[in-house]
Formats: C-alpha cells, sequence, structure tokens
C-alpha cells in the first residue's frame, strides 16, 4: 500500500507533458528570399525561414527592396539603408510626430520618394536631397490620431491610392486632390494595391477584398477560408507574378494565432506560411525576393 501511495506521488510530481506538436517556423516551400517587416525590425530571411538580416526600427509598417540592393522602409520616420554596411543612405522624419510619423512609402521611378504622413495627413514627395518636390493635403480622421493614414501608392495614371485606416475608407485621388475613386470596407484599411486589370486589393484585418473600378465585390479572402490554420490581422499584401498574394500578419500570434507571413494562391490554397512566436509577434509588410534576394522582375505590385 505504501509503495503504491508512494508511486501515485511521484506520477503527480511530474508535470504534464504537451504532446502537441509545435508548428515548424516554415510550412511550405517560398519561391525565394524573403523581405519583411517584424517586431520592430527589418528582416531578410531565407526560404527556410533563416533570418540573413536584420535592422532595428521602430514600428515598421512598410518596406521595399530596391534595384541598387538597398532596402527602404517606414517606421514613423523613413530611411534607405544598405543591407551590406548597415549605412543609412537615405532618411526623412517628419516635423509632427504624434500619432505616428509616417506608415508608408514607395519608391518613385524618377528616383523619388513617395511619403504618406500619418501625423499631418499629407503625401509628399521627396527628391534625393529630402526637399519637397510634391505634396497633397488630404482629410484627417482627427490630427493626431494614429490611424489617418496607412499605405499610399503612386499609381501609373499619376493619382494616388490611399488608406484612410481610421476611416475604413480607400481613395484615389488626381494631384489636385479630386476623389475618382473610393471604397468602404468593414475594418482599417491597412494596404491598396491597384492591379493590372484596373481592379483594388484592399487588405482590411480580417479580410483582404478585390473591388472592381465601379466598387463592387469581385473576390474575397477571409481569415477564416484556411482550415486548421488561424490567421489574425491581415495587414501588407505581395502580389506575385504568378497571381499568389504574399501577405504579412498583425498580432500574428495573439488569440491563438499561427500565420505570420504565408502565401496563397488565387483559389485560397495556403503555398507556405512561416510562423515564429519566439521572434516575431507583428509582421505588418512582405515582399518576395528571387533566391538571390534580388525584386522579381516586373513592377513589384504590392
Amino acid at each position: 500500500m505504501k509503495k503504491t501511495i508512494g508511486l501515485l506521488l511521484l506520477c503527480l510530481a511530474i508535470p504534464a507533458i504537451d504532446v502537441r506538436a509545435e508548428r515548424p517556423v516554415m510550412t511550405g516551400q517560398p519561391s525565394g528570399n524573403i523581405l519583411a517587416t517584424g517586431s520592430r525590425r527589418i528582416v531578410i530571411m531565407d526560404p527556410g525561414g533563416k533570418v540573413l538580416w536584420q535592422h532595428r526600427g521602430d514600428n515598421v509598417s512598410d518596406c521595399w527592396m530596391l534595384a541598387n540592393g538597398n532596402v527602404l522602409f517606414a517606421d514613423n520616420r523613413i530611411t534607405e539603408v544598405d543591407p551590406t554596411t548597415n549605412k543609412v543612405v537615405f532618411s526623412y522624419q517628419p516635423k509632427v510626430m504624434k500619432g505616428g510619423g509616417t506608415y508608408g512609402c514607395q519608391p518613385l521611378e524618377n528616383g523619388n520618394t513617395l511619403v504618406g504622413e500619418n501625423s499631418t495627413g499629407r503625401i509628399l514627395e521627396l527628391n534625393r536631397e529630402g526637399k519637397v518636390a510634391f505634396e497633397l493635403q488630404l482629410p484627417l480622421y482627427q490630427k493626431g490620431n494614429h490611424h489617418n493614414l496607412r499605405m499610399v501608392r503612386k499609381l501609373n495614371n499619376g493619382n494616388y491610392l490611399v488608406c484612410h485606416s481610421g476611416k475604413h475608407r480607400v481613395r484615389e485621388y488626381t494631384p489636385k486632390g479630386e476623389i475618382v475613386f473610393e471604397v468602404q470596407v468593414n475594418n482599417i484599411a491597412f494596404a491598396a494595391i491597384r492591379l493590372d486589370n484596373g481592379n483594388t486589393l484592399v487588405a482590411h484585418l480580417d479580410q483582404i477584398t478585390e473591388f472592381s473600378p465601379a466598387g463592387k465585390t469581385v473576390w474575397q479572402f477571409s481569415n477564416t477560408d484556411i482550415a486548421g490554420l488561424k490567421i489574425s490581422s491581415m495587414c501588407g499584401v505581395h502580389v506575385l507574378p504568378n497571381g499568389n498574394l504574399a501577405i504579412g500578419v498583425y498580432s500574428a500570434y495573439k488569440k491563438g494565432g499561427e500565420a505570420g507571413l504565408f502565401e496563397i494562391t488565387r483559389d485560397k490554397k495556403l503555398v507556405w506560411c512561416y510562423s515564429n512566436p519566439k521572434s516575431d509577434g507583428s509582421m505588418m509588410s512582405i515582399q518576395m525576393l528571387d533566391p538571390e534576394g534580388k525584386p522579381l522582375p516586373g513592377r513589384t505590385v504590392r
């Protein structure tokens, strides 16, 4: 009897073992390297999820791999850094930082940099000396609010596609500020992309929606569409040459979330998934690269 009691006490003293297998860092196989923004850092990873380069940042919302190998990113400020030396070669800090200086940027063909100032609600085009070559004041959600602007993009027609995140609205403005396209979404409008077919793809956290030029929904992906994968708030999107979507996820692992970055086909099949709660809690922006770490051929649609 004493022996039985002793064995029972010993069993009670042993911690319970969680037999659930830990999700691997990378499930599936990306076609090349990955540039992404993590928890206050910008990273370049190989197809297995191994970090090849990283740079500290603030609240990093947008990033680009440039043709010259430099990395441009927005994290309340705008910074261009040379990954081979970690030297900053271009920077811009808004004069007003309340609510967050700037979260969106874009390299332009003429060498200028497009900036969306969240704090002031302005679109700026800056030359290499940091001088303002173009400025457009947009209506504010609220002065000093965190959700005036998210992604901004200059389109091929010279207009500007803007995410008014707090208003849950995406608008296309002419350089004179005229609104020529507008859609309303059900959550924070984080990223908007003009596709080659003229439609507009919008990431608004729990959904990604494709709208026709008339504002009609023609395709939609929900964060519950992939069985067995819990996805949190979808933010940055890169539309790949084959039509697939690479997606960055904010607050990726809260409430049981499992995906930090992932790629899907247009018929909503999972290609790969990156999951690393120990390193990156919020992965907002993503750009897929080739196996040598260079931008993919053609126009970068993101």
